[in-house]
């Protein structure tokens, strides 16, 4: 079960390969989670998703799942989340830094309405990637092509009026603080949690998490959402999602950062794009491990423009999420 030693030696190459600077990159510091591309489109919600879906595909994108999100009660409106993998730009990350690489693999397009129309957003790769990659101004550069790249496949297919705007917590660095000094802050490397271990192969394991995650969660009806085998780093990277998980994040974020968004009657689905969670089975040195980051860390990473005493009223709920997850694991994989 030892890692190869191509991937160690990739590894090491890509380590020792310059990068540009953040000031050679001419790319703010600041740097909204989310960014809008289309605002507002001249298509419907389906229709968008639609266009993104062959448009990706043509591009040199993988499909892995095409969910509608769960919505608040009463809610009106809806959003379908596409996400995407590209191969090449997650096969950088994979050789940076294995461990953390398949929390930064996936791209996630939002396609939502509310009240002023259709709108299409990502998650921004400027802000995650910095998180995911311990703040390496280094993939300054590469995540601006990146995101280029995406914008330029979404503005082809969905017709409507290009936007830039950025929402979510705006950060000027990849670190993320401790809420009121005590919650959830810290390098994203430390906030890896192992799941469980097993000494079985990476594919059983695989398979059993797999009919794991495809048992709805009694809770917040976590699923299964996709499967993406990543053999370069010996990882199956899993997506999983559900309502109301979704739907409750939503009404607890609100409008967050966006006054814009205050009187919507469900401006909290902007975020959408937050999910699915990732779990990543990896076969390591001392076993195939199953790995998810840190709920509440991850909910600041996606949602901290809901503001600290939003958090602080509903800490319980990443432990409840985490925990659903685990027991699913628990009852379904022996290990």
């Amino acid at each position: 079960m030892l890692r190869n030693a191509a991937t160690c030696l990739a590894t090491a190459l890509l380590l020792a390969t310059p990068y540009p600077t953040l000031a050679q990159s001419n790319v703010p510091a600041e740097q909204g989670v989310y960014e809008y591309v289309i605002s507002p489109a001249e298509i419907s919600v389906d229709a968008a998703a639609a266009a993104i879906e062959g448009s990706a595909a043509d591009a040199g994108w993988e499909v892995v799942s095409i969910m509608e999100s769960g919505v608040p009660d009463g809610c009106a409106y809806k959003s379908i989340v596409v996400v995407l993998y590209d191969e090449g730009y997650a096969s950088v990350f994979a050789r940076a830094n294995p461990n953390t690489a398949p929390f930064a693999a996936l791209d996630r397009i939002n396609v939502f309405e509310d009240e002023s129309g259709v709108h299409v957003s990502v998650v921004n790769p400027h802000s995650i990637n910095r998180t995911v990659m311990m703040n390496d101004a280094g993939y300054t550069s590469f995540s601006q092509s990146h995101l280029s790249k995406l914008r330029e496949m979404i503005t082809t297919s969905v017709p409507g009026e290009a936007s830039n705007k950025q929402y979510g917590q705006v950060r000027d660095e990849g670190y993320i603080g401790r809420t009121m000094g005590v919650m959830a802050g810290g390098r994203f490397d430390g906030k890896i949690e192992e799941l469980m271990i097993s000494d079985r192969p990476l594919a059983e394991v695989a398979e059993a998490v797999e009919s794991a995650l495809a048992r709805p969660g009694v809770k917040w009806g976590t699923t299964l959402s996709f499967r993406r085998d990543m053999p370069e780093i010996n990882t199956v990277l899993f997506g999983t999602t559900g309502t109301p998980l979704d739907s409750r994040s939503f009404e607890i974020v609100q409008a967050g950062g966006d006054s814009s968004r205050d009187g919507f009657a469900c401006p909290g689905i902007a975020h959408a794009a937050a999910y699915p969670l990732e779990l990543a089975v990896t076969e390591t040195e001392d076993g195939t491990s199953v790995r998810m980051v840190d709920a509440m860390y991850r909910m600041k990473m996606y949602f901290e423009d809901a503001g600290k005493f939003a958090f602080m009223k509903n800490m319980t709920m990443p432990g409840s999420i985490a925990g659903e997850i685990r027991d699913k694991l628990v009852m379904t994989v022996s290990l």
